[in-house]
């Protein structure tokens, strides 16, 4: 007798979408969005893997032809707004579907000095995004960000950690704390100003970044993302990750020189891994 099937979702990963926006006003003034998006649809498909009935099966080429249709029909004013369109469209077109996961990452492009239609590349971070429609329940959406690189240079330290025998790193009242901060968070609606929303969220944590002293990167994530739920009433939570990449003081003493904090040696394994979540009351 063969083992049933306890879950399945299929879809389109990691399809690559550019939109251009021209100004009413100015055609060469445009708006520049790219982003890359995966659509995973639940439902009815139990049949196309135990017994190859495809008559469900909404092929994986019509989820990409779909992205693209809906990158024209929708204004495309924000990742997250596209993915409700996206995940609400699924459901409302095919009824045996009964949830729609869609996640997105923006590639950034910069305007180059004020040009209407000229751009830089990405910086690096990158804005995220997860719509879920399921049917019978409110459309949920988070946001995010990965792969933002902050430093602190000084007016941080880690003290008076547990002692055992295993224990060899000093305490330090003046250190580099550098990170890769992932952030996401969740919306309590689907109907948010999402531009403005990630604005001040972005802006919080990192205002808080800088405006203490850190006595470790647990007690920075925690202030950071009370700061970000502070800013904005429609996020839920927030959930930091900040590994700890380490830039540790070169011994220049071999070398016949002192080292007041000045030279690093910059390691990229094995890291320190520090994450968190903090939700509204």
């Amino acid at each position: 007798m063969p083992h049933p099937l306890s879950h399945n979702a299929y879809g389109k990963h990691r399809v690559r979408v550019s939109k251009i926006k021209r100004s009413a006003n100015d055609p060469q003034h445009h708006e520049f969005i790219e982003a890359t998006v995966a659509v995973t649809l639940e439902g009815d498909l139990a049949e196309s893997y135990t017994l190859g009935d495809n008559t469900n099966v909404v092929a994986t080429d019509t989820c990409r032809n779909t992205v693209y249709a809906k990158a024209k029909d929708d204004p495309f004013d924000t990742i997250e707004s596209f993915g409700v369109t996206l995940a609400e469209h699924f459901l409302s077109q095919y009824d045996h579907l009964t949830k729609a996961t869609v996640e997105l990452r923006e590639h950034r492009w910069h305007r180059l000095d004020g040009h209407g239609h000229c751009f830089t590349g990405s910086d690096g971070e990158t804005p995220t995004a997860t719509v879920v429609a399921e049917r019978g329940q409110a459309t949920t959406v988070s946001a995010g960000l990965d792969d933002l690189m902050i430093a602190k240079t000084t007016q941080t330290g880690f003290e008076n950690f547990h002692r055992d025998e295993y224990r060899t790193l000093p305490d330090t009242d003046d250190r580099i704390f550098a990170t890769v901060l992932t952030a996401s968070w969740d919306y309590a609606s689907a109907d948010t100003d999402f531009a403005a929303a990630r604005a001040a969220i972005r802006d919080a944590m990192l205002a808080k970044f800088t405006d203490h002293y850190s006595k470790s990167v647990q007690e920075t994530l925690y202030l950071m993302a009370n700061a970000g739920l502070d800013t904005c009433a429609d996020a839920t939570s927030i959930t930091l990750t900040m590994p700890n990449k380490h830039h540790l003081r070169f011994n220049l003493e071999p070398l016949g020189r002192t080292n007041d904090n000045e030279v690093f040696h910059v390691t990229d394994e094995p890291y320190g891994y520090i994450t968190g979540t903090v939700t509204r009351q």
